[in-house]
């Protein structure tokens, strides 16, 4: 019987235009997934990946993010938060429309996260319930929590799913993945910080009588923490491939630079890729995907 392997793509803002560079090899590469699960920005770059759109791969990772309504006083005026997600999902779709058919019709099943602000829990929605016209959904999911406002769907209030799970491992393992491929935005040796007391305070302000999302935000970087620790156990094992910028560009998560976006992206590519002599093998990392595919063995 076949292990069932699942993709796991992390938020991050704009920082995501590395994850479109790694997808972007993965087409090239004709590398599929059975499973994938994405959160906040990492779950709106999982949508021309199942689609298998190389052309919405970089308008989504670098263009949109670059344009005027998608940081900064625009989306504050217009949208009420930091962070411009109708205008970026209008900019995307306008310059590279989303093949639906084709994203339906793919095999690869894609879980959406968010988190329901009305029962404090984080929820995944499958791919069946995106929405290509008004995309509530994946706009929910990339609703950063003090940035930007919250969105209705379904009858209850959601945002972002990373207040709780950043690295969506446990749902991959939920729905009975037994081996992984997690592609993360962040450097090597990166440690999250506790949030600090004026994010608390804000938090208090925005969210009056919801006590649950303040303590979230108190230990959120301890539950990051031991989600890495379990990709790192499964690392260990065997069971999951890690993959992570090997430069660190100075990219935040508000990074609006065009060119250096750009560079983001094309490392994303080129650190998948990874030319022959690389420490992982012989094949590089492509070829060691490739094995833990089980289509060739490297001896």
């Amino acid at each position: 019987m076949a292990e069932k392997i699942g993709l796991i793509c992390e938020g991050g803002g704009t920082k995501a235009a590395y994850t479109c560079g790694v997808l972007q090899c993965f087409l090239d590469y004709d590398i599929e997934f059975p499973y994938t699960v994405g959160i906040s920005a990492g779950a709106e770059v999982l949508l021309p990946f199942v689609a298998k759109q190389k052309d919405r791969l970089r308008v989504t990772g670098v263009d949109a993010a670059c344009e005027s309504g998608a940081i900064g006083v625009s989306p504050l005026i217009h949208e009420k938060g930091v962070f411009g997600i109708g205008y970026v999902c209008k900019f995307i779709e306008k310059h590279a429309p989303l093949d639906y058919e084709a994203f339906m019709n793919n095999k690869t099943l894609l879980d959406i996260g968010v988190y329901n602000m009305d029962t404090n829990e984080v929820e995944y929605f499958p791919k069946e319930y995106f929405d290509p016209e008004e995309q509530i959904l994946m706009q929910a999911s990339c609703a950063l929590f003090l940035l930007t406002r919250p969105y209705k769907f379904r009858g209850h209030t959601y945002m972002d799913a990373g207040l709780v799970d950043m690295i969506p491992i446990e749902q991959s393992i939920r729905q009975g993945n037994t081996k992984h491929v997690f592609i993360s935005t962040k450097e090597e040796n990166y440690v999250r910080k506790p949030a600090p007391g004026w994010q608390i305070q804000l938090a208090k302000l925005m969210y009056p009588g919801n006590k649950t999302i303040r303590e979230n935000l108190k230990i959120r970087h301890i539950n990051y923490q031991k989600q890495w620790q379990i990709v790192k156990e499964l690392e260990e094992q065997g069971n999951a491939i890690v993959l992570r910028p090997s430069a660190d560009y100075g990219v935040t998560r508000y990074t609006h630079d065009k060119e250096l976006l750009g560079r983001w992206f094309d490392l994303g590519y080129e650190d998948t890729k990874k030319p022959p002599g690389y420490d992982s093998g012989v094949y590089g990392e492509i070829g060691r995907l490739l094995c833990f595919f089980h289509l060739f063995s490297l001896t």
